[in-house]
């Protein structure tokens, strides 16, 4: 049984009825900020009465409220409705007055924006699908939902006193065998060894001494009538106080042998390695405890990343996800790390957005992507790579020149458009727009979490041979054009922009391009410029005429100088050196010169081992000017990402 989806309504953020999809071991919830993660994580324990949200209760600010509209309030009511799947017999049976009739469990939330005579807003909950029912406490009390908080304040949580994490723990581990002792009138075994301590504690001499001179001075200065007895000793605890008086402590080497003198205070470690300690004791509570709960078990996480260095980011997540899958726990985190979101498959990935109409969720693993793309993306999803999903809209890029270059680039134009009125943001990073290198040409695998449709792979005909009916589904992936209505499905997609810059890659035998001439390319990807075009809103396909460096150099003499000018501090070669200059005096006296040889002279330099794309990439990301004229396929990309309207 688990949490299989959660339904908000005029809760914070959630303006607009909200439907999010979990799945049952652990969910990554990624996203730009404000885009409802946390609401999400708040609405879950509002639902469940999560012991800490229900002593700090709903307030004001949970309410919707229209700031688009100067004279609107409030909304009147929040509704949140979770749903239970995959429940046993048991289960059925426990939770029957939840049920719907597709037996699941339905839990519902609805809460007034009116105050009872308490000041506390009014709330109604009630199982399955009637509101009148009458709700009983016990299964939702069956629940264990445990929060962390995105600032955790591990050393003051494991703290010894009343609430803490370690008494709690402690607590819920013997609950049983103290309620056994407690019906017997007996006392538990720490309580009685205390008592023996106390007694000898009593009858060492210094603390005799000491209580015979206090008794003295308060006879003396109190009288033989109004003179009180007074004794030292550990106060009698109570089991429960007992508990709550014991505290952690910790050694920094985990894997040394250490006497308890040498552990030291939680004041004395560091906040990451506290953080693990904190979240090491809830899943101890989680696994002394897993025979005793059959039912939910929730762990939420805000922020997992906190304090702690990403190799122990991801380490911690591999834990949890072997909590999640051998203790059958249901982990939900939010995360703004690329460290994790590259570390899990992307079916454990919920993507929150923030359009125009509201918030849009998506579980990536409702995208429709095709399991040998899943692969692909999971092994080629680094750190770097997983800043898409974090973006306002993504530009994909071949190679390492394009990520370094094409944000300079970018700067240029947008600061251009800026001076005619065109647009509002001065770069691409202003505007929330990440460039993710392929290393290739790998832009279809990545595309089908935006594009929103999924083909639909036609059977095996009858005595067709296997080559021939994988030659018949790669033409139909590969449609240069519009799908049929039944060629394809609509799926979910990510609600972002997302785009290819590719090259041409013409073959030598057509010769080299003039500016703007597309001869036939040899790319592989090309089909999908018009695929894209005609099945989706979202993503586009830019093609050049040959590869990047070239159609910058033929763009302009002022392009193909500044690059020549760059080249001149790489080129090692007297051959090479002597015609970079001739270039560069031809430009500047401006002499008659074959464009189409000049870029293709620039293009076969950078290219040499000497030079190489990434170490030219980096000193012409600096040369650049606000003059360098941009090729226009790199325009019309940014246009189509920022909402240029140009003719």
């Amino acid at each position: 049984m688990y949490l299989s989806k959660l339904s908000i309504h005029n809760f914070r953020i959630f303006s607009n009825q909200t439907e999010i999809e979990f799945s049952k071991g652990l969910n990554l919830l990624v996203g730009e900020n404000g885009c409802g993660k946390s609401a999400t994580i708040d609405a879950i324990r509002a639902l469940l009465n999560e012991s800490d949200f229900s002593r700090k209760g709903i307030s004001e600010e949970d309410f919707y409220v229209d700031y688009s509209n100067p004279i609107s309030t409030s909304t009147d009511c929040i509704e949140i409705v979770g749903t239970f799947s995959n429940l046993n017999e048991d289960q059925k049976i426990e939770y029957l007055t939840w049920l719907t009739n597709t037996f699941d469990a339905r839990l519902n939330l609805e809460i007034q924006h009116t105050t009872n005579t308490r000041n506390i807003y009014k709330q109604h909950r009630w199982g399955g699908m009637s509101s009148g029912s009458i709700f009983d406490w016990e299964p939702l009390n069956d629940i264990q939902c445990v929060y962390l908080p995105p600032l955790r304040d591990a050393e003051h949580a494991l703290k010894s006193g009343r609430g803490s994490r370690l008494a709690r723990l402690i607590a819920n581990l013997s609950e049983d065998k103290l309620k056994e002792t407690r019906n017997q009138s007996k006392k538990m075994q720490l309580e009685i060894q205390l008592e023996k301590f106390n007694s000898s504690a009593a009858q060492d001499d210094e603390i005799i001494r000491a209580s015979q001179l206090i008794n003295e001075s308060l006879e003396k200065s109190a009288g033989a009538v109004y003179g009180q007895k007074t004794a030292i000793q550990f106060n009698q605890l109570t089991y429960e106080r007992i508990i709550e008086s014991l505290q952690i402590l910790f050694f920094p080497k985990g894997n040394s042998a250490a006497t308890v003198n040498l552990f030291r205070s939680l004041s004395e470690n560091s906040l990451g390695y506290n953080n693990l300690i904190y979240i090491a004791t809830i899943l101890a509570e989680f696994e002394g405890l897993k025979d005793k709960y059959t039912t939910p078990r929730i762990l939420l996480v805000e922020e997992l990343e906190a304090h702690l260095h990403p190799q122990l980011q991801i380490k911690l997540l591999n834990y949890l996800q072997e909590q999640a899958r051998e203790n059958d726990i249901q982990v939900i985190i939010t995360t703004h790390s690329v460290s994790l979101a590259s570390a899990v498959q992307i079916d454990s990935i919920i993507s929150f957005n923030q359009t125009a109409v509201g918030i849009e969720v998506v579980p990536l693993r409702n995208c429709g992507v095709e399991e040998k793309s899943k692969k692909f993306i999971e092994r080629w999803m680094d750190a770097t790579k997983s800043t898409l999903l974090f973006s306002k809209g993504n530009i994909l890029v071949e190679g390492i020149a394009e990520t370094i270059v094409v944000p300079r680039l970018a700067q240029v134009y947008l600061k251009r458009m800026m001076q005619t009125g065109k647009c509002k943001v001065s770069s691409l990073e202003e505007a929330g727009i990440s460039v993710i290198n392929m290393n290739g040409i790998y832009f279809t695998h990545f595309m089908q979490l935006y594009n929103g449709y999924q083909v639909a792979i036609p059977e095996k005909n009858d005595g067709e041979s296997m080559s021939a009916y994988n030659s018949r589904i790669k033409e139909l992936k590969k449609r240069d054009g519009a799908y049929q209505a039944t060629e394809y499905t609509k799926v979910l997609h990510i609600p972002q922009k997302c785009v290819a810059l590719t090259d041409n890659d013409p073959p030598k035998e057509l010769g080299f391009p003039q500016k703007g001439e597309h001869l036939a390319g040899k790319n592989p990807f090309l089909y999908y410029k018009r695929q894209a075009e005609t099945m989706t809103e979202n993503c586009r396909v830019f093609i050049n005429c040959k590869t990047f460096e070239y159609d910058l150099a033929i763009e302009s003499h002022h392009n193909a100088k500044v690059m020549l000018e760059v080249l001149m501090q790489l080129v090692t070669t007297k051959m090479g050196c002597d015609k970079i200059e001739n270039y560069i005096k031809m430009i500047n006296e401006e002499s008659q010169i074959d464009d189409t040889e000049m870029a293709a002279f620039i293009l076969t330099q950078i290219e040499t081992p000497d030079v190489g794309k990434g170490l030219f990439a980096q000193l012409l990301c600096d040369a650049v000017d606000d003059m360098f004229d941009i090729p226009t396929y790199i325009m019309d990309a940014i246009d189509f990402m920022v909402g240029i309207k140009n003719e």
